[in-house]
């Protein structure tokens, strides 16, 4: 997988933090309801030591961050994409008209004036985007000119660090689409969605909502 492929190529730092961030964000008590232990073991691993150099707290707040949006991306992948691939009205585009993946620009700062862990988050983040993205196009993904700079012929280059924009938006076909299939449960996943999406950030828990992959979850039982 893409995603596997680029954190094997992540440069490695000291291993000294890796087993306190493994009981910290891998311990038996946290579930990641869409993923595997061994794929959250070696994610945990492999960002871990990689970002050696960032201080505690930002470090796992990063990680935590990528392990999260490899959950949303199952999610997209299960649901989302299938929509926008078969009925998005502007295609190849969609939302992707802008570089929505900034998540503090300089305005933001001044406007709202984000905590030092915030700004020092979307700072790292930052920094693996730009590899994720790189590593994707050295690996073949052709770019679609004119558009968002991470828009490829076959989809986005980021799956771990998008911006929390860009993997909360849902466009009103795919709500209505969504609301279709499953009818009202549908709409606490979509309202979750939409306000983080929507949310200005000021600190590191405006970046994500675990509530909506319960929503999913819940989504996905049958009444």
């Amino acid at each position: 997988m893409p995603v596997d492929h680029w954190l094997n190529s992540l440069s490695q730092g000291s291993p000294k933090s890796i087993d306190g961030d493994l009981a910290a964000l891998g311990g038996a008590s946290i579930c990641y309801p869409f993923l595997t232990d061994s794929a959250v073991a070696s994610q945990i691993e492999l960002l871990s030591g990689h970002l050696a150099l960032v201080s505690e707290t930002c470090r796992r707040l990063a990680i935590a961050y990528s392990l999260y949006m490899r959950q949303m991306d199952a999610i997209q992948d299960a649901s989302v994409r299938l929509i926008c691939a078969g009925s998005c009205d502007r295609p190849p585009v969609g939302c992707c008209n802008a570089n929505h993946h900034v998540i503090l620009s300089p305005s933001d700062v001044m406007v709202s004036r984000p905590t030092n862990t915030a700004m020092h988050l979307a700072h790292v983040i930052t920094g693996l985007q730009r590899s994720e993205h790189e590593h994707r196009v050295d690996q073949g993904s052709a770019l679609t000119p004119g558009y968002c700079s991470c828009l490829s012929s076959s989809g986005c280059t980021l799956s771990l660090f998008k911006s929390p924009l860009c993997a909360h938006y849902l466009c009103g076909s795919v709500q209505e689409s969504l609301r279709r299939e499953h009818g009202a449960p549908a709409s606490a996943f979509i309202e979750a969605m939409h306000a983080v999406a929507s949310r200005t950030i000021t600190s590191s828990r405006d970046f994500t909502d675990p509530g909506i992959l319960d929503a999913w979850v819940l989504l996905l039982i049958p009444e």
